[in-house]
């Protein structure tokens, strides 16, 4: 991760990318991730009617035979949902949704 200021905005670098471990296979490469996934929280239980939208890391779940799975945001979003659901497609990112 690389992150820096130019003036009067931070700037966060991350590696679209990141190499799979196995610690079952561990000299061998087992492939790739992406490091982020878009994960939209729709709250909506109790009278809640509220959304929380934005990155979240990706958790490396290939070693287990299991599918990937979301950890917390690392970046949340300030826009609507359908500008957010554009911008991971322009990036190439997958959308999770999660209801609570």
């Amino acid at each position: 991760m690389n992150i820096t200021k130019e003036k009067e905005e931070i700037i966060i670098r991350l590696p679209f990318w990141k190499k799979r471990s196995n610690p079952y296979m561990p000299n061998e490469d087992v492939g790739k991730y992406p490091s982020l996934t878009g994960l939209i929280i729709k709250h909506r239980k109790d009278g809640n009617h509220y959304d929380e939208i934005g990155f979240a890391q990706t958790i490396d779940m290939d070693y287990a035979s299991k599918s990937d799975q979301i950890g917390g945001f690392v970046i949340t979003w300030d826009g609507e949902e359908k500008e957010f659901i554009e911008k991971c497609k322009e990036l190439g990112l997958k959308i999770k949704y999660r209801d609570f």
